[in-house]
């Protein structure tokens, strides 16, 4: 069996089946009552971005539309804050690449909240269907940057040293 790396992230083994986190691992990590899991978030138009389309642990991901040089597919996003697997359709990423966010049902593109330490962009995924900057989700579009936030009423969310949810 082989060992699922997010930095190297490998899709497929040995025998070609596509490589998924193991459910078990992440149990025994933390109590799944204790996890922080995004069960819906929006575009700017209001579309929800979560969907069964692709499911980790057992809970619905984010899919997001991606672009670039051109080419077009989607990224499904772990649900659960803090876990940063991610799984590609239909596009090849490479580290580094920076991609272009859009809604995967009406082709908008997301927001930029604000430039990344990395030299990529914030963008920005809305709590509500009304967009509000203050209550939003914000990940990184270059490819292996881990840079996320989870922003409710404007403060930072976190867990702390316990894996208690904290407010910053």
């Amino acid at each position: 069996m082989m060992n699922y790396n997010p930095i190297t992230m490998q899709r497929f083994d040995l025998k070609g089946m596509m490589i998924f986190p193991n459910p078990e691992k992440i149990k025994k990590t933390a109590k799944q009552a204790d996890l922080l899991v995004i069960k819906e978030c929006f575009c700017p138009n209001g579309h929800d971005l979560v969907s069964n389309q692709a499911v980790f642990d057992g809970f619905k991901g984010i899919v997001i539309k991606v672009r670039k040089s051109g080419l077009e597919g989607y990224v499904a996003l772990n649900p659960v804050y803090g876990l940063k697997h991610r799984i590609s359709l239909n596009i090849d990423l490479n580290s580094n690449d920076l991609l272009e966010v859009l809604c995967p049902h009406c082709g908008t593109a997301l927001p930029v909240y604000s430039a990344c330490t990395c030299g990529g962009d914030l963008v920005t995924l809305f709590l509500d269907k009304k967009p509000d900057f203050t209550n939003s989700i914000l990940i990184c579009n270059r490819v292996d940057c881990h840079n996320a936030q989870i922003r409710l009423h404007n403060e930072v969310v976190n867990y702390d040293d316990s894996g208690n949810v904290v407010f910053k």
